[in-house]
């Protein structure tokens, strides 16, 4: 039987994740999508509207553990601006039911970027975000990358500041490619060839 995948797309509002996701659909291929401003967008929900998020994030984490019920492979998107606590749980979940775990983590230069972007989305129908809220999510988000990185089995960095650039990529505990070091922005202290 093939080990199901839990793949994580990682990063702030406006960073880049469902692009990622358009963009290189063979990544994502015999995996459900599973993702809270769609499930929002399906029901009629507005995304101003604190309630409608939340039961839209309610939905998407019930998906995803009947999915790990199930052994489905899965992706999901994430900006990883909490504590990090409940990402990190469903990595849990996931290796305990046998899953391969990858976190593709998708970065820009700015947070005033990810603004831009983000307004630039609302003008044409999309969903927006405070930009208040953004800049505490950068930096939030950053610290998060450790510990959610360091949990997972492959793990790839992308810089979207331009173009998308890899950054990083280590599967099943091997460094593919390394050029953090060209990337000051992307500040984190985890020494990425170690891996739990």
């Amino acid at each position: 039987m093939e080990q199901p995948k839990y793949i994580i797309i990682a990063g702030i509002n406006g960073a880049g994740k469902s692009t990622l996701y358009q963009t290189h659909k063979s990544i994502f291929e015999q995996t459900k999508r599973i993702n809270a401003d769609e499930i929002l967008k399906k029901n009629g929900g507005d995304w101003r509207n604190q309630n409608d998020n939340f039961k839209a994030m309610r939905e998407e984490v019930k998906q995803i553990h009947e999915a790990f019920d199930k052994r489905i492979s899965i992706h999901v998107e994430t900006t990883l601006s909490g504590t990090g606590k409940a990402q990190l749980n469903l990595i849990e979940e996931a290796k305990f039911k046998g899953y391969e775990v990858t976190l593709h983590y998708v970065t820009l230069d700015s947070a005033e970027k990810a603004i831009e972007r983000v307004n630039q989305r609302v003008n044409v129908g999309g969903h927006g975000i405070e930009p208040e809220v953004i800049r505490n999510r950068y930096d939030q988000s950053f610290k998060n990358l450790p510990k959610i990185s360091y949990k997972s089995d492959n793990v790839f960095i992308y810089d979207n500041s331009k173009v998308f650039k890899n950054v990083y990529g280590r599967e099943k505990g091997v460094v593919r490619y390394n050029y953090l070091s060209k990337y000051p922005f992307i500040n984190i202290s985890l020494n990425y060839t170690e891996k739990v």
